[in-house]
């Protein structure tokens, strides 16, 4: 009789169909080499698996739990010692609070901002599809502020709406379009609008690169036979482009309105404050004054509230667009 680790030995050199013939010389059974041969190999593949299982247990699981605990808690500082549980008073001082109310309609206008930069993406990388000449530079150019640091793009549109300085200011008033200098970035009413051109022009890039990849896959032939029917222009993008690339603007949206949802870095550079009436306070930088206030204090609870509330919001939103997306996405070829 074989040892069993020459029995393993056997299992790597022996072929499947060889298995039954070579077992019965050896005085082995082959059903029992073959049930030792499937659970190593089951328990190797449970191995593998739970890899990244283990890692969102130890890196997102426990950490959202303990998130949890801490929304219901009062803390002095950031010491956790000091924990005193307070219910729903956190979030009841959330919802209270007009300046999350504030926070949330000015991230709402960044969903709108995203919204926009959509359907210029959709656009733009129609009319490159029909680009013959070229097509690699536009794409290159268009995917430059995406692929750029965005404090970096961010530091560069303050500098050019500086009330001073600013590059805007001075060719406006070069070509004669305002006498005295316009303070941009600190007016509630124009700081949006600011913030609304930065958003669009640093989101089209990485949606026209996906959309124009969606573009070249579209079956041609549909072109040719609403050709023969004489279909316009508007026609055939209406009933074959935004059919067949419908799943990547879905994609697309759904990526951009949670990204929308957390917008902080762009706003945060901005108007470190806020910006003038809080124009620029979305709710992850009302999170993060809450976190590290002015004053050199924290309310952790509060911010943790704050988290999940923004959680909620963004599960809620994405199964909404999933659910309406039964009625526009087509997945057929």
């Amino acid at each position: 009789m074989l040892q069993e680790n020459e029995l393993n030995k056997l299992l790597e050199i022996v072929p499947e169909e060889g298995l039954g013939q070579t077992a019965a010389a050896v005085g082995a059974p082959p059903q029992r080499l073959k049930k030792r041969r499937t659970n190593r190999e089951e328990l190797l593949g449970w191995t593998f698996s739970c890899i990244p299982i283990l890692g969102f247990a130890i890196f997102g699981m426990i950490p959202l739990i303990f998130s949890l605990i801490i929304s219901f808690n009062q803390y002095t500082g950031l010491r956790m010692d000091t924990a005193v549980g307070v219910g729903f008073e956190n979030f009841a001082t959330v919802f209270g609070d007009h300046l999350f109310w504030k926070s949330v309609l000015n991230t709402l206008e960044v969903i709108v901002a995203t919204l926009i930069a959509l359907v210029i993406s959709v656009v733009i990388s129609t009319l490159m599809n029909n680009v013959k000449h070229c097509k690699k530079l536009y794409q290159t150019v268009f995917f430059i502020p995406y692929v750029c640091s965005m404090v970096a793009i961010t530091f560069m549109w303050q500098w050019i709406f500086n009330y001073n300085y600013g590059i805007l200011n001075s060719i406006l008033r070069m070509i004669g379009a305002i006498e005295e200098n316009v303070n941009w970035l600190g007016s509630e009413d124009t700081f949006m609008s600011c913030m609304f051109v930065i958003l669009i022009w640093g989101g089209t890039g990485f949606n026209i690169i996906l959309l124009s990849a969606a573009l070249t896959n579209v079956n041609k032939t549909y072109y040719e036979a609403a050709d023969i029917d004489g279909a316009g222009v508007f026609i055939k993008f209406f009933k074959i482009t935004l059919p067949a690339i419908s799943p990547t603007i879905f994609y697309l949206l759904i990526t951009g309105l949670i990204g929308a949802l957390q917008e902080f870095t762009r706003f945060q550079v901005m108007a470190s404050d806020g910006g003038p009436n809080y124009a620029g306070l979305t709710i992850v930088f009302y999170l993060y004054r809450q976190l590290f206030n002015a004053q050199g204090g924290s309310n952790i609870g509060v911010a943790t509230a704050v988290g999940w509330i923004l959680a909620v919001f963004i599960a809620l939103i994405t199964a909404l667009n999933f659910w309406i997306s039964k009625k526009w996405v087509s997945y057929d070829e």
